[in-house]
């Protein structure tokens, strides 16, 4: 089967997160759970690229958080991982509002966002928090998917200080 692509090249990053593709201004982009330690300052071209290339883009988000003018450090909460509709269906959890992390923007945008009101919008790129049952099949050890009552409960094996002569 051969798809028509568009005049356009517009990336599969671009269209599920709705990212400019073209657009190569500077942007803070923060990676949760990535291990990174810091902000990256990166463009929504090349976080595209970089998003195109991910072989988990089907299970990624990109969300955005406002950062306020004067701000150093920038809380991030549960609600700033999810998209829109998943804020709707999730809306009475209490976890939230909770902190996941607290990121300290760097020098240069800190004065940047300042001086000259660059750099307004936090990007946030996450793992989706709800699961698939294919992604959850996929992530979780192997031992856990064969679960049989021989394997659960532990064998009666005496202790080490007790008589095995005993019985």
């Amino acid at each position: 089967m051969t798809f028509k692509s568009d005049s356009t090249n517009s990336s599969k990053s671009s269209l599920l997160f709705g990212l400019d593709e073209d657009d190569t201004t500077n942007i803070l982009v923060y990676k949760y759970r990535s291990g990174s330690k810091q902000l990256e300052v990166t463009s929504q071209h090349d976080l595209c690229k970089s998003l195109d290339t991910d072989p988990n883009l089907p299970f990624l988000r990109v969300t955005k958080k406002t950062i306020p003018r004067g701000n150093s450090r920038l809380e991030v909460r549960t609600e700033d991982l999810l998209p829109p509709e998943d804020l709707v269906k999730y809306a009475k959890k209490p976890t939230l509002k909770s902190s996941v992390a607290n990121v300290g923007l760097p020098s240069i945008a800190y004065w940047k966002r300042l001086l000259f009101n660059s750099y307004p919008e936090l990007y946030i790129v996450s793992r989706s928090i709800t699961p698939s049952p294919d992604s959850s099949v996929n992530n979780s050890p192997e031992s856990s998917q064969h679960v049989s009552p021989s394997t659960t409960f532990p064998v009666d094996t005496p202790h080490p200080l007790q008589d095995p002569q005993a019985n």
